[in-house]
């Protein structure tokens, strides 16, 4: 099969899940065309794969526009999503935010807003409201140094010892990283949340990677969490998460956490 050929067939696919935009689907089709070097590619190029992908991609835009109360184009505009952008790590930026959606509504956060950045202006990612308290939210994404292979084949590596993950060492990694991109996320978050008349701030890392992920227990991220709160020492009015849930590739992990815990 062609290339060419290869392309169509990818495209109607994606025209049987109502609930990719356009935009996605475009982005897709370039990423493919281009060979980037993202995560989604491999498992899009076996059949049996992409049609989970496909589905589990389509559920998670129905359930964020469902939360939202926005359609899956506007969604996505609203995400600062560009299709010709196939840099590494885009998609999983997006998947992140929509999985975040989801988290915040399950924090029982509602009229959860993406918030689009103006030109040459960094801004924080979402605002939402909780009883009579307005949170900001930052959202970034902790995703594989190298790039994974599909779910099934990543089980049989760690079964098989090929991937050797340092035990010792992984924990104080994920907080360190927490550590230094809150640090330099921190000033868009504040002045976001100045802008929008915020009183609480939530710092989110989506967890998205696979050497690490099903290693973690809820109450093992709890703990990072509490140190990482404790190490940056910034008030009571900021609070820091972690996103697990199901990731694209389809594993399962722990639920979703939060500390300080929302009242």
């Amino acid at each position: 099969m062609t290339q060419k050929d290869f392309l169509v067939k990818i495209k109607k696919e994606l025209c049987k899940y109502s609930n990719i935009p356009k935009g996605l689907c475009d982005y897709i089709l370039e990423a493919t065309k281009k060979d980037a070097q993202e995560h989604l590619l491999p498992v899009i190029l076996k059949e049996k794969e992409r049609k989970v992908v496909f589905e589990r991609t389509d559920n998670l835009f129905k359930r964020a526009c469902n939360i939202t109360k926005s359609s899956p184009l506007k969604l996505l505009k609203g995400l600062d999503f560009h299709s010709k952008d196939t840099s590494l790590g885009r998609i999983d930026a997006v998947f992140a935010e929509l999985r975040t959606i989801i988290y915040l509504n399950g924090l029982n956060l509602y009229d959860i807003t993406p918030l689009q950045a103006k030109q040459n202006e960094k801004c924080a990612d979402f605002i939402a409201t909780g009883g009579s308290d307005r949170y900001v939210i930052e959202v970034f994404c902790k995703i594989s140094q190298s790039l994974p292979q599909t779910a099934d084949e990543l089980k049989k590596d760690l079964e098989a010892n090929k991937i050797i993950i340092d035990h010792s060492t992984y924990e104080d990694d994920l907080f360190q990283y927490f550590i230094n991109i809150s640090k330099v996320k921190k000033i868009q978050l504040d002045n976001t949340s100045k802008k929008h008349k915020c009183n609480k701030k939530i710092m989110v890392m989506v967890l998205n990677d696979l050497n690490i992920l099903g290693l973690l227990t809820y109450y093992e991220c709890l703990e990072i969490l509490e140190k990482i709160s404790t190490e940056l020492d910034w008030g009571n009015n900021y609070y820091f998460g972690i996103v697990t849930g199901v990731t694209t590739l389809g594993i399962d992990i722990v639920e979703d956490v939060i500390y300080p815990g929302i009242r």
